[in-house]
């Protein structure tokens, strides 16, 4: 009987009716028009004519037909930077040149069984890169952070905000974020149909091989309308509901699905522009804790090169077992020190060397870098 041995490295760095925008007391203080466009669903099958379904993601390397109906690709391709600058300016809200801004946003979570596990609001107030407060409440994360030109204070929870509410803010605010993760690809841009429904898609490629990442950005044709996302992984956002905010698009019901089920469920419940801007609301009380930096934990840096395998010893070759390694990542992005958990002793060199030449994104506090803390597994997984 013949067996392989395989690898795998878990990094666990333990969105023509009107809306309405209202302030935290309940006034109206805007009243936008939602653009009249249909509703993207990700689904097998649209429900009714007013519904684009958006097939669910198969795999984490989709082949691009597989989603949609190529109709056309172009030739034109363009810098990735460049692009999610362009793009960035007109849609969400991360960007230079914006006013300051108040959002809340409301949000319920789904485990893979479709069950809402949590749900709570994230609400921000925007007055530059060094001055804004972001709140978060829910069912089990509370806290408001309170960013200063002295550095990051926080008050309430003080773990690190996990994947999922982090990407909260991202989806409506910075839709663009794992795009800007991504080095050494272009956009390679194609007109693609889903269901007799056209989208102008941006297909991230691979410079070298013109291999693409599964992640794309979909607009309304001949417009700047972000539509839809396949990014991360099995991740798949639809943006609904869209409205112009200060001459941006912001999609008032995004939702994301993990593998065609429900992830995440986000409602712009209040959008506004704020006219004056009272430092004292951005001032953090005496008991927040601050300034934060130095090292963390309970982050997730972005991976910019993983590519070097544990060379294992020969005795352990065809046994399935796991090394678990405590790692600091420098404020360099490179993998400062390693030290070992559990697994076998033998094991331990061959994960220790593979993770020493792993380098990450520095992390960044308010664009200052910080070291990095947190847990790394190389897993050795035998298939016969």
């Amino acid at each position: 009987m013949r067996s392989t041995a395989d690898w795998v490295l878990l990094l666990t760095l333990i969105f023509f009716l009107p809306a309405i925008a209202h302030t935290q007391n309940g006034n109206v203080t805007n009243t936008y028009h939602v653009l009249p466009l249909k509703t993207l669903v990700v689904t097998t099958e649209a429900k009714s004519d007013g519904e684009v379904a958006i097939p669910p993601a198969i795999s984490t390397f989709v082949a691009i037909l597989q989603q949609g109906h190529q109709k056309r690709v172009t030739n034109s391709r363009s810098d990735l930077d460049a692009w999610i600058l362009q793009q960035s300016a007109l849609n969400g809200l991360q960007s230079e040149g914006v006013h300051p801004w108040h959002i809340v946003v409301s949000y319920d979570q789904f485990d893979e069984d479709g069950d809402n596990v949590h749900s709570g609001t994230f609400e921000e107030f925007w007055a530059g890169p060094t001055k804004y407060k972001r709140i978060y409440k829910s069912d089990n994360f509370n806290q408001v952070d309170y960013a200063t030109s002295h550095g990051l204070y926080r008050r309430g929870d003080q773990r690190w905000p996990d994947t999922a509410e982090v990407q909260v803010r991202k989806e409506v605010i910075d839709p663009f974020s794992y795009a800007a993760t991504l080095h050494g690809f272009h956009v390679k841009n194609l007109l693609r149909n889903f269901n007799g429904y056209d989208l102008q898609c941006a297909l991230i490629e691979n410079e070298s091989t013109n291999v693409g990442d599964p992640t794309q950005y979909c607009f309304e044709p001949e417009s700047s309308i972000l539509r839809y996302t396949r990014g991360f992984g099995w991740n798949q956002t639809t943006y609904n509901k869209i409205i112009s905010f200060e001459g941006r698009n912001i999609a008032l019901d995004v939702d994301v699905t993990d593998g065609g089920k429900p992830h995440l469920k986000l409602r712009v419940e209040t959008i506004e522009s704020l006219s004056h801007v009272d430092d004292a609301d951005f001032s953090p009380p005496s008991d927040a804790v601050g300034p934060l930096g130095g090292r963390v934990s309970g982050v997730s840096p972005v991976p910019v090169n993983m590519t070097s395998h544990p060379n294992w010893p020969a005795s352990l070759r065809a046994q399935h077992f796991t090394v678990k390694l405590k790692i600091v990542i420098g404020k360099d992005g490179r993998v400062a020190s390693v030290q070992p958990v559990s697994g076998p002793p033998e094991a331990y060199k061959g994960c220790e060397d593979a993770v020493r030449q792993w380098v990450f994104k520095p992390y960044l506090v308010l664009d200052k870098p910080v070291e990095v803390e947190g847990d790394v597994e190389c897993t050795n997984f035998i298939t016969r």
